[in-house]
């Protein structure tokens, strides 16, 4: 009976882990998409 627990915590932690280890992605992507923004604003010949 205590197994299941055990697993499903893990499970728990896992997914924790995943998740922020994408949102940190999703901020660095999010970050590059700004600055080549920025970049072809402050360039309107490129």
């Amino acid at each position: 009976m205590k197994r299941p627990l055990k697993s499903n915590q893990r499970r728990k932690q896992l997914n924790r882990q995943h998740h922020k280890m994408t949102s940190r992605r999703q901020s660095h992507f999010n970050q590059s998409i700004t600055e080549i923004y920025e970049t072809l604003a402050s360039n309107p010949l490129s």
